[in-house]
Formats: C-alpha cells, structure tokens, sequence
C-alpha cells in the first residue's frame, strides 16, 4: 500500500472522462497504453523546440535503446522506459519551471521553497512506486546505486544530446560535456503515433509483459 500523498482528493480526467485521485497513487490505476499514448503527446523543453514536437515517450525510447546498445541489461534499460511515466498524470514540471517557482517562493521563505520542492520528489516518488509495481518491477529504493547511477546519467546524456539537435550546438555548450548516446539514428522527433508505438514495443523489456509479443503488434 502507498501512502496517500494528500488529505483530501485531488480530481483529474481519465482518457475515459472518468476522474482518477492523483493523491493516491495505486498501481491499480496504471495501464501501459495509457502511459505510453500520454507520454506521445507531451513536448519535451516545453514545445519551444524549433519544428515538430519531440516527445516524452521518444525521450523514453531512445535512452532505453541507448542503455542497451551500450551493454546496459534489460532491468536497467527498463527503469530509463519508466523513468518519466509519472508525467502521463502529472505532466512534464520543466526544471527550469521547478527552480523558477522554487526561487520565487524563496523570496519569501526559505523554508517554504524547500517544502515545494520536497513535495515534487514525493509526488513524483509516489506514483513512481505505483509504476513501478505495476511494471513488475522493485521500488526505486530496492535499485543498486549503479542503476540509479545509469538511469540519471543517460538522462544527462540524453538531454544534451537532445538540445544540441534541437536548438544547435551553441546551446549544448551551456550544458556539461559528456559522451554522445548511442541512439539507433539521429535524434529526429517522431510524430505521435510513432512515439506511442515505439514506447509500447519497448514495454517488452519489463517483467509484466516478458515473453509476449511487442505490445505495438497487439494494440
């Protein structure tokens, strides 16, 4: 049992129209495909990117696939697939919009900012749990610090070489260096339906859907 995350119900829409209680995070209330065609449609960097949307489930796949070409096992590449999935209910909290409310609230209270940004992480911890259980996966306590160590690596790695490709190389030299991501091709946004395709196939990698055929052929 995950603990409820708020006193009250905190309402939001279902693809169904029925509510789902955001403050209660239960594995029961994930499904894959929903994560896999929410994901899709949100816009990583916010939309600014110049062209097409660049997705969060692309960002997903592309890491996974990265982990493994680099000789990452299959349990490693799937907590990457999962790593954003929270961001299906929640959406995507840009670090830039994080650190800009937190920095606003510190004007005021240090203390306060410092609660904002505690209440982020359990959000995000508590419905990752329920993710987590759901894939038939560990919680991310029961990771080996070497998996959390690659998961937050690439995702490092993935965004520089994300924003080098999107916005150019001049605004990845205000990132850290680090070693490109081997990525199967360029990283060239996806339409949608592409994305939620890709991500579905890649759900073959957790323990829930082992030994089943792709997702994306059953859908």
């Amino acid at each position: 049992m995950i603990p409820r995350l708020t006193e009250y119900p905190v309402h939001a829409f279902r693809p169904t129209g029925t509510l789902v209680d955001l403050g209660a995070p239960d594995a029961a209330e994930i499904n894959f495909d929903r994560i896999a065609q929410g994901l899709s449609k949100i816009a990583r960097f916010n939309g600014t990117a110049p062209g097409p949307a660049y997705s969060v489930a692309q960002h997903s796949v592309m890491g996974a696939d990265a982990l493994l070409n680099e000789g990452a096992d299959h349990f490693t590449a799937a907590l990457f697939l999962i790593h954003d999935a929270h961001e299906h209910l929640i959406g995507d909290w840009t670090r830039p919009a994080q650190q800009l409310i937190a920095a606003t609230i510190r004007t005021e209270s240090t203390e306060a900012a410092n609660h904002f940004m505690l209440a982020t992480a359990r959000i995000k911890d508590g419905w990752d749990r329920a993710i987590c259980h759901a894939a038939g996966l560990p919680p991310p306590e029961h990771w080996t610090n070497a998996r959390h160590a690659a998961v937050h690596d690439m995702d490092n790695r993935m965004l520089r070489a994300e924003v080098e490709a999107l916005f150019g190389p001049a605004a990845a030299r205000t990132l850290p260096p680090s070693n490109p991501p081997k990525t199967r091709g360029a990283i060239k946004p996806w339409p949608p339906m592409k994305a939620e395709e890709k991500f579905n196939d890649m759900c073959r990698l957790l323990p829930i859907f082992a030994g089943q055929q792709p997702r994306a052929a059953r859908v």
